[in-house]
């Protein structure tokens, strides 16, 4: 069965996600984040290949992994911008996308040993921006990760920003407010339905057999820091 990272922030997402037959590990509180980043996976864990990157601060989350593959950051995350985007970074085709003046220095150094290609975006918050729908699909509201998804051979759905609810903030990102439940399931926390560019959003997933789950309708669409799979 797999297991799945998530906010609790709204339990009513997770009894969703647990409802569907997934285990769910309640993400970390980084207190050294803004209120509305605490309690966001995609800004917490990146799991990459057999290996998963943790943020020091997430020690509620060491004994729930229990594995031996887990990968620390050597600088502690910090509260302002940049110092918060440590493992804010996309992994797709062996490639790392995101601001790399940023990168936690036990990633880059990861990176360079095994050989994975690191492209830098303007785009700090990479993998909150980016929700990927398959190893060569992803939609995104940001020009800087659409130019360089594209330039690597990928199609990208390129949608309008807003539009998705996140509290303290004037609006979320699309990649907090889903996430892949398997290769052919996205699900989408609240009411994507709303969102302006839901039509095109169908189009691309259905060119790509990809079926979309709506939890929790009766929410707006939500950036909840997204879901991550961990097991």
């Amino acid at each position: 069965m797999s297991i799945f990272v998530m906010s609790d922030k709204y339990p009513q997402f997770c009894a969703k996600i647990k409802k569907l037959g997934y285990n769910v590990i309640a993400s970390d509180t980084i207190g050294a984040f803004p209120v509305p980043e605490q309690k966001h996976v995609d800004m917490q864990i990146l799991p990459i290949n057999n290996d998963i990157f943790l943020l020091n601060e997430c020690t509620s989350l060491i004994n729930k992994f229990n594995s031996k593959n887990l990968i620390f950051c050597k600088n502690m995350a910090g509260q302002t911008y940049p110092e918060n985007i440590l493992l804010n970074f996309l992994f797709l085709n062996n490639t790392l996308y995101g601001k790399m003046s940023a990168i936690d220095p036990n990633l880059l150094e990861y990176c360079i040993f095994y050989n994975i290609r690191m492209v830098n975006v303007k785009q700090g918050y990479a993998r909150c921006s980016a929700l990927v729908i398959n190893e060569n699909a992803v939609i995104t509201s940001d020009t800087s990760i659409e130019k360089a998804l594209k330039e690597n051979g990928a199609d990208v759905l390129k949608i309008s920003s807003g539009n998705i609810a996140l509290k303290g903030y004037d609006y979320g990102f699309i990649g907090g407010a889903g996430g892949r439940l398997d290769k052919n399931t996205l699900v989408f926390f609240g009411d994507a339905e709303k969102h302006p560019d839901y039509n095109l959003i169908i189009k691309f997933c259905n060119k790509y057999n990809i079926k979309i789950k709506i939890i929790c309708k009766e929410m707006p669409l939500t950036d909840i820091g997204g879901i991550v799979k961990v097991f």
